[in-house]
């Protein structure tokens, strides 16, 4: 006996898309918020240091940056778990800047610091992605926590309106889904005002949209923000009552 809503079978057809996101300089949108951020890094190799820091919450663009660096430097780039597993000799073998993206889970302290000395010695150059500036993570060696320290850090601020109306759009855009620019600018003005925000709300239009095959409207914007606002006010709602249990149970058994 199938307890399954017909909504619910649509959503298991509902797969995701493998749609790559837009990684040149050209779709980096610059704004009040990064353009320290992106300055500072197309500089190089005029820096005034060899190493780099930007830091910012999730999705405010900071791995987008490493690839435009990437590509007009190439560098070789490595996350923070790659560092945790790699062999420090793989990490160094190659030539160029590198960079380090979500630095910030770095475990191997003693890695991290002769990676650091390495870099210095062959007089080359390196950027870091992370979350927090490199002078707030918590460190156990001395001597690396006061190298950190003095490394330039550049954070990408909080979103405001125009950037995020043209983030919002940009990642609708890596999708190919066309949304009109007064869906956007609505959406823009009820949201939380971030970039994991903005991430979200455009993943959660996108599957709307799919499975109740709708344009991406307003009608439909307010009709989430409205769900949004209920479970907030009631987080209870999002547990079936008994009498919906016993209705869903109907339903499968009639299906």
């Amino acid at each position: 006996m199938s307890l399954l809503k017909k909504n619910d079978c649509v959503k298991q057809l509902i797969l995701p898309l493998d749609h790559s996101p837009a990684f040149e300089d050209k779709d980096f949108v610059v704004s009040v918020a990064n353009k320290e951020a992106y300055h500072s890094l197309m500089s190089w190799p005029q820096w005034s240091h060899p190493y780099l820091s930007i830091y910012g919450e999730r999705g405010s663009g900071k791995t987008h940056l490493s690839y435009i660096w990437q590509e007009k430097t190439k560098a070789q780039y490595f996350t923070g778990h790659d560092f945790n597993r790699m062999d420090i000799e793989d990490l160094l073998k190659g030539e160029g800047p590198l960079i380090l993206d979500d630095a910030h889970l770095i475990e191997k302290e003693e890695k991290l610091f002769h990676f650091y000395n390495h870099i210095m010695d062959k007089k080359g150059s390196f950027l870091l992605l992370s979350l927090f500036p490199p002078s707030q993570w918590t460190l156990r060696l001395p001597d690396l926590q006061s190298r950190l320290k003095v490394i330039p850090a550049i954070k990408i601020h909080a979103p405001d309106e125009t950037l995020l109306s043209r983030l919002i759009t940009k990642l609708f855009q890596d999708l190919q889904v066309r949304v009109e620019s007064d869906v956007v600018s609505f959406l823009v003005k009820h949201m939380e005002r971030s970039f994991q925000s903005a991430d979200t709300w455009v993943e959660r239009l996108n599957r709307a949209s799919l499975i109740q095959k709708r344009r991406i409207t307003i009608p439909l914007v307010r009709e989430l923000l409205e769900e949004e606002a209920r479970v907030e006010k009631h987080p209870q709602s999002l547990h079936p009552t008994n009498q919906d249990l016993s209705n869903d149970q109907w339903e499968g058994e009639s299906q």
